[in-house]
């Protein structure tokens, strides 16, 4: 009888059991090896563990060489299992104290101990020791290092001081390694048997697919969103793959809008959105950083605060899309001033802030006032702004840790007095903090207070100042200055409470009340028969919030009405350049609806402000006024002198009188009118005085008029 042949499918059930079993062998062998070389790893890193904590507990007995002390260390460690021997040695190898914890043991020289190897080492070298040695170095404690925030300081050298030896025993690990090859025959038998019942019943078209799967699941649990390609499985397994697919296609979309929003966050908290540069928060973090810092090293850190001068004005004049271009060019050219390591931030508005770090305390104040120089100099170029040419500068104080503020909000708001102290010594300039500054800021909510009461108390007063024509060798025109005198105290200067007024919005009444009060004495002239043929009018300072309001010439024309006087005759309106910056329809009705009345308009302090002349096109004006800047030194400095010229030839081309402000001196005068200039007004003419003291000095009576 023939016997029959295998069949394809016995072949392929005894090809998966051969397989199943050199498999079963080989995992079982190489877990069984790895559960012992884990073991042996454990039994080293138990060993260095003790080494280590005898190294530390006698590092102090070691370092005296005390004998006894060492010994009593040893003793402490008689119950830790598989320990035969325990010794220390000095850095030069000599024992200082040793203990063996087992029978017939001694503790062998250096040279003769058992090195340690891995367990695979020892299994290729087919030769385990009877016992292996651990070894670390006592070595002395390093110095503390507190308090090192964000600088790389380095650290204290460490010094070996000896050796700690360990002897370890291996005879209890080798009957583990007799009993896990046994148990490894034994699972190997049982993975046999399973493995040969799973591989029948498991074909690789599902497993494979779903071991797939399951990495790749695990990888999204580790961050991992790259989508699966299943080539082979059935359509359940596609339709799993698929929907996974889409899943983490889902994922990665969130995880990057999370991810773009917390940058976006991050930014907002910490970067001033306009700029660019640091703001409030994170600024207060550098000072914080900083103070630290200066404090460890014996150093000291200078905070400018800085504020833009006569920003409002670009904002009123040029409207907020071009202050805020101002603004960024200003925060690009700081940062070109800074050194590296400094901080630049903007606090707020028009407020500026840098933090010099690391100054040496010698030399502090005078590194800052070089810097606050440099930022200076870096804003003389003009601003180009569409078809406008701005000059910026900045008020600037300065203050310094450790020796006006030991916290970051007293460094803050010392160098803020500081800088209110620069403004109030014309701006442009920059102040170091005083201590008397700290009353800087209570006496300007007192004066805030009392210029509000002033003015229902009346305690303003109009001085006069006469301008002077060569033609008639007359005085033609006044300007008319405002002057506060409390009733108890002393006159407050023009410069502390103007700018007051403007801020607060009192310049509104203070300005109607100086209207009134000029026609009112230009009106008492006229009835006592005061004013000769050739005196004109009175000229009243305007300010951009007055000019700027909607019914400013109804106000302006109600005045004149009320105080009798003739409107050609009655007041002269003297603007800054800014006040013709902001060309609104209702500025142009208002300034056209004036000029059709009869008075006159001039510019004050001109070509001092805004570059751009457009302005002289679209507001007829009748008077430049050139500014006493110019003036004071226009018989020295060449440039004065070409740009007062200038003015005049372009006032003559274009139909208008010219003022020069601030002359104080006859070659002032003589250089002036060599050039054309007819009127006059400064010191050498006149000082300001009171109204009864001007119809004294300059007024005459019609009747006494030659």
């Amino acid at each position: 009888m023939t016997p029959k042949p295998f069949g394809l499918t016995l072949k392929f059930n005894l090809f998966i059991a051969s397989l199943v079993l050199a498999t079963a062998l080989s995992v079982s062998l190489f877990l069984t090896l790895w559960q012992l070389s884990e073991r042996y790893d454990s039994l080293l890193r138990h060993g260095k563990t003790v080494a280590l904590m005898a190294a530390q507990n006698g590092e102090y007995a070691v370092y005296t060489r005390s004998g006894e002390a060492l010994l009593q260390q040893l003793h402490f460690l008689k119950g830790e299992p598989d320990l035969v021997y325990a010794a220390y040695m000095d850095r030069d190898a000599r024992p200082l104290a040793a203990t063996v914890y087992r029978d017939g043991v001694r503790v062998p020289p250096p040279e003769e101990a058992a090195t340690p190897q891995s367990f695979w080492h020892s299994l290729l070298d087919r030769h385990l020791p009877e016992a292996i040695e651990v070894s670390t170095p006592v070595m002395s404690a390093p110095g503390g290092m507190e308090n090192a925030v964000f600088l790389d300081l380095g650290g204290e050298k460490t010094e070996v001081l000896g050796r700690v030896r360990i002897g370890l025993a291996l005879d209890s690990f080798r009957r583990e390694v007799v009993g896990s090859m046994r148990l490894a025959l034994l699972v190997s038998s049982a993975i046999l048997l399973a493995a040969t019942l799973i591989a029948m019943l498991m074909t690789r078209r599902i497993i494979a697919p779903l071991r797939r799967l399951a990495a790749a699941a695990h990888g999204v649990a580790d961050g991992y969103l790259a989508p699966v390609a299943i080539e082979s499985g059935s359509a359940e397994i596609h339709e799993l793959a698929e929907a996974f697919n889409t899943m983490t296609e889902r994922l990665r979309i969130v995880r990057s809008d999370v991810e773009s929003y917390q940058q976006l966050l991050e930014r907002m908290v910490y970067v001033d959105d306009l700029t660019g540069l640091a703001n409030r928060v994170l600024l207060k973090d550098h000072i914080k950083l900083a103070l630290g810092q200066a404090s460890r090293d014996d150093t000291a850190v200078a905070l400018l605060f800085l504020d833009l001068d006569r920003f409002k004005h670009v904002n009123d004049s040029l409207g907020h899309s071009l202050g805020d271009q101002l603004l960024k060019d200003v925060a690009e050219r700081l940062r070109m001033c800074m050194r590296a390591g400094d901080t630049v931030a903007r606090m707020g508005g028009d407020e500026f802030v840098v933090v010099l770090n690391s100054l040496a305390k010698s030399e502090a104040a005078g590194l800052a006032g070089k810097i606050a120089e440099k930022i200076a100099a870096a804003l003389t170029p003009p601003f180009q702004l569409q078809n406008h040419e701005i000059t910026a500068t900045f008020s600037i104080g300065i203050a310094f840790y450790p020796r006006d503020a030991t916290d970051a909000e007293e460094l803050i708001k010392y160098a803020d007095a500081a800088m209110y102290e620069a403004k109030a010594h014309g701006r442009n300039t920059y102040q170091y903090y005083r201590r008397e500054m700290s009353h800087g800021g209570l006496r300007r909510l007192t004066l805030e207070s009392a210029l509000r009461r002033a003015i229902d108390r009346e305690e303003f007063e109009l001085y006069l100042q006469p301008q002077f024509c060569l033609n008639s060798a007359r005085v033609v025109g006044a300007e008319a200055l405002l002057r506060w005198i409390p009733e108890t105290g002393d006159p407050i200067s023009p410069g502390e409470f103007i700018p007051l007024a403007e801020e607060t919005g009192l310049i509104l009444p203070l300005g109607e009340w100086v209207m009134a009060t000029a026609c009112a004495i230009k009106a008492d002239w006229i009835s006592r028969r005061l004013c000769n043929n050739g005196f004109r009018s009175i000229a009243v300072n305007v300010s951009p919030q007055q000019f700027w309001s909607q019914d400013f010439a109804q106000r302006v024309l109600k005045i004149i009405e009320q105080a009798s006087v003739n409107l050609a005759d009655s007041l002269e309106l003297e603007l800054t350049e800014s006040c013709l910056m902001h060309h609104s329809a209702d500025i142009l009705r208002n300034f056209g609806t004036l000029r059709e009345a009869g008075l006159r308009f001039s510019i004050d302090d001109f070509g001092t402000g805004y570059s751009s002349l457009s302005y002289l096109r679209q507001f007829p004006l009748d008077v430049l006024k050139i500014d006493q800047s110019f003036v004071r030194g226009c018989t020295e400095d060449a440039s004065n002198a070409a740009i007062i010229r200038a003015i005049i030839a372009m006032a003559s081309g274009l139909g208008l009188e010219v003022i020069a402000e601030g002359v104080e001196t006859r070659e002032q005068a003589d250089f002036l009118a060599g050039h054309g200039c007819r009127l006059f007004q400064g010191y050498y003419f006149g000082r300001p005085t009171p109204v009864r003291q001007f119809e004294q000095l300059f007024l005459m009576p019609l009747s006494a008029e030659v």
